[in-house]
């Protein structure tokens, strides 16, 4: 698992990787900072528990990173796809052959290969919500909303809080992506299914049917990084996605050590 880790490594440390990386970064913290801030109101206007940010959590010590949670719950389906896509190119590449004669225990190659997505993706993720917070300090005031407790000592603990919970949502849609990955083969069909799934699909089917955002895996990590809504609280979300997480898990690395890998 440690070679593999460490192979994958090598492939995301390249410069064309790198530049993409912090080019998306850079301009998913400023265009979250600007959009939340923007849409922020008074408490007294919000309808509803889990309906949006307002201008008094903004103004709390929490503020500053509240931004960028509230602006990761919607990059759901965008994560899904960059880790389907990585992890699927290596079926339609033929690469796997290749890989599993340098590492044959296909369950450590499986493991190391996603260990190393997910550990770029926290680095990426520490990097979006320094960001994010600095690009919501500067834009915050021409809201009108103040941000002298973004830097009290509370806000750090909030601001840990807050990573742990975006770290989770990326575990959770780099395992389902994988899933999906091992058992299809194929980038464009994964891309298809991830896409269609993790974006339009699931809110279509909440539109018509209330306890699909209790049920559907993409519904509940939004509803927990979002720190819970009017239909499942943020604890009933993340326990359910870990009991989906590790049926996901469980299904992928079966797959891939039972099934013949032939190009």
């Amino acid at each position: 698992m440690i070679r593999t880790f460490r192979a994958e490594l090598v492939k995301l440390r390249r410069r064309r990787v790198l530049v993409l990386a912090a080019v998306a970064t850079v301009l998913f913290s400023i265009g979250t900072a600007a959009v939340v801030l923007a849409s922020a109101e008074p408490a007294g206007n919000r309808p509803g528990f889990g309906q949006g940010t307002t201008i008094e959590a903004l103004s709390a010590a929490g503020g500053g990173t509240e931004v960028f949670t509230t602006g990761t719950s919607f990059a759901g389906t965008f994560v899904f796809v960059l880790f389907v896509g990585a992890i699927a190119v290596e079926f339609s590449r033929g690469t796997v052959r290749t890989m599993l004669l340098r590492q044959p225990r296909r369950a450590a190659l499986l493991a190391g290969k996603v260990a190393s997505l997910f550990a770029f993706a926290a680095l990426v993720l520490a990097a979006a919500e320094v960001l994010t917070w600095a690009a919501a300090t500067l834009l915050a005031p021409t809201q009108d909303i103040p941000t002298g407790e973004w830097r009290s000592l509370a806000a750090v603990g909030h601001a840990v809080t807050d990573y742990g919970t975006a770290l989770f949502w990326v575990a959770g849609y780099a395992l389902f992506a994988m899933t999906v990955a091992v058992l299809t083969r194929s980038v464009p069909v994964a891309l298809a299914i991830g896409i269609a799934w993790a974006g339009p699909f699931e809110h279509l089917i909440q539109d018509g049917w209330d306890t699909a955002s209790r049920v559907f895996p993409g519904l509940l990590l939004e509803a927990f990084v979002a720190g819970g809504t009017t239909d499942v609280s943020a604890p009933r979300a993340l326990g359910t996605v870990a009991v989906y997480m590790l049926i996901a898990a469980s299904v992928a690395a079966t797959t891939f050590m039972r099934r013949d890998v032939t190009a």
